[in-house]
């Protein structure tokens, strides 16, 4: 094999491995409420939170809607079944790729609280009437998204109906198309020379 060849075929690898990774921008107070979160549930003999990226998407855009408001506005937790009062939730659910037809079990969870005080943020998720949420052993995934005053934890469950791994368009299956579309240009390069 010529070395042009090897490289070319080096080149469709990195260029497809590229494709497929998804990157994860979080920050310090979301990293720091799942670590908290996780150590709540591993205290409590519980299986600690994934994380889940479309949960993490619906999160950072529903903290994104919530900026605005100051802290004293009511924020509710949004149980399974209910869908939350944003004008455009259905806009955000359908870019953070959620088929909010049957994603149906999960929890959205948004918590203000004034500089993200990382033990203020951590005490209302785990010392309020809705901890519960995080004792029961359903859950097991989060995303978690922050703007400025404002942290959002969308809880998850394995099950079909809380996974956020439904939707039109599947980070998966982009990943495979994007991943494919690699595959063959790095094949056509190569045949080419």
């Amino acid at each position: 094999m010529t070395s042009s060849k090897l490289s070319y075929i080096l080149f469709v690898l990195v260029l497809g491995l590229l494709f497929l990774s998804h990157p994860v921008f979080s920050n310090d107070e979301e990293d720091d409420l799942f670590q908290g979160l996780n150590s709540f549930r591993k205290s409590a003999n519980l299986p600690e939170f994934k994380k889940n990226d479309n949960a993490a998407c619906l999160a950072d855009e529903l903290a994104d809607e919530l900026e605005d408001q100051p802290c004293s506005s009511a924020h509710y937790i949004i149980e399974p079944g209910n869908l939350p009062r944003f004008p455009s939730f259905e806009k955000l659910v359908k870019k953070c790729h959620i088929d909010i037809n049957t994603t149906t079990a999960a929890i959205i969870w948004p918590v203000c609280v004034p500089d993200l005080d990382e033990d203020l943020v951590l005490n209302n998720y785990t010392h309020s009437h809705s901890s519960k949420y995080l004792n029961d052993s359903k859950y097991s995934g989060v995303g978690i998204g922050s703007e400025d005053d404002w942290i959002v934890a969308v809880l998850t469950t394995d099950a079909e109906s809380g996974s956020f791994s439904g939707g039109a368009a599947s980070l998966g299956a982009i990943g495979m198309f994007q991943y494919m579309v690699a595959v063959l240009l790095g094949l056509f390069l190569v045949l080419m020379c």
